[in-house]
């Protein structure tokens, strides 16, 4: 390796500082120094950014180099010392944090361990991720949301629907479907929401990703190419997009609607959809839709599941699975009703832990 004077961090010489840094620790190494090591961390950031910069300093005993602001709470930070150098990223407004360390300090190596696996707290996947699609002045990004996925309650749900949600995981976990196309139509509380989440939870290889209404018109153009890579990149699997209250989508056509039909199919079954590997999950509080005629066409719609009201009897089953209590209907229920009856019994739902606790965790070392 060429001996070189060091560059200022302005990046003279063509070479940035964590270049210039990793040389320089790499040249040790092959000096007979100790061995380099590297470390990386990702998840959700469960500390203010402003007092984890400055932990990190006080923790590791680097000094903060460069700042580069992506806005929106976005960003990198550079950190390096004579025996580390350490890049702290921001993304989706802050909540998401990576870092990725270099050192040939064994004790640096212990303190980023216990500073980092606290700190920064990864998603589980088996636990069903799930993103949203956003436009901004330099178009279409996706945000991680978070898990938000939920195993199925079979009990709440009549044997068709089951069948044909088994059906769904089986497709999704294919790269040949039946059909690009899920639809959940029913009237509201008959558990369609629980269907989808579900399935994040029963196909974690499946980039999930939240498009409002809003959006479907823009979903054929060039501006969304960027994101969907993007989420190809991360996921093996399908890319799902679920479109809720997808009325204007799915029923026939009109002046008014004509655009979103043609995105939404389009890009569900051209090309681009083939590359990427996209499935569209549509969910509507319509019980019966006029349907467009392309929506049904054969190879493109993966399954129609119409999620009803339980009859009386099956709604008391799954009141009794709930609070132990034998209840009658007097006709069927929306599930939601039955969950309704057994909060007056008692019954409450499982706590859920928040996902970014908002005191801060004792940093000790």
């Amino acid at each position: 390796m060429n001996d070189a004077p060091s560059p200022d961090f302005g990046g003279h010489w063509g070479v940035e500082p964590s270049q210039w840094l990793g040389l320089s620790l790499l040249k040790k190494a092959i000096g007979g120094g100790p061995p380099v090591r590297c470390a990386g961390w990702s998840g959700n950031l469960q500390v203010p950014s402003k007092a984890f910069v400055e932990t990190i300093v006080a923790t590791l005993g680097v000094r903060l180099i460069r700042v580069t602001d992506g806005g929106n709470s976005n960003g990198r930070f550079l950190f390096g010392s004579d025996v580390a150098m350490l890049s702290y990223g921001l993304s989706e407004s802050g909540r998401w944090a990576d870092v990725q360390l270099v050192t040939i300090d064994e004790d640096i190596c212990r303190r980023s361990s216990l500073l980092f696996d606290r700190c920064i707290t990864p998603d589980d996947p088996r636990k069903g991720l799930v993103f949203t699609l956003v436009k901004g002045m330099g178009g279409f990004s996706i945000s991680r949301l978070g898990a938000a996925g939920t195993p199925l309650e079979r009990g709440n749900y009549a044997p068709p629907v089951l069948a044909d949600y088994d059906h769904v995981v089986e497709d999704l976990s294919t790269d040949s479907p039946c059909g690009r196309l899920i639809i959940l139509s029913g009237s509201p509380g008959t558990g369609k929401s629980y269907l989808v989440r579900s399935l994040l939870a029963a196909v974690p290889t499946t980039a999930f990703i939240l498009v409002p209404p809003h959006l479907v018109e823009g979903l054929g153009g060039p501006e969304i190419l960027p994101a969907l890579t993007s989420a190809k990149n991360e996921f093996s699997g399908p890319i799902t997009l679920i479109i809720e209250d997808a009325d204007q989508c799915l029923v026939e056509r009109k002046e008014g609607n004509m655009n979103s039909i043609s995105s939404m199919l389009n890009l569900g079954d051209g090309i681009l959809g083939s590359v990427l590997d996209i499935r569209i999950l549509a969910t509507t509080n319509a019980e019966k839709l006029e349907m467009d005629a392309a929506t049904r066409r054969p190879g493109r719609l993966c399954r129609y599941i119409e999620v009803g009201s339980l009859p009386a009897e099956e709604a008391a089953k799954a009141l009794h699975r709930l609070t132990g209590e034998v209840r009658k209907f007097q006709g069927e229920a929306t599930i939601a009703e039955v969950y309704q009856e057994a909060r007056k019994l008692g019954w409450r739902p499982t706590e859920v832990v928040p996902a970014r606790p908002d005191p801060r965790p004792e940093l000790a070392y």
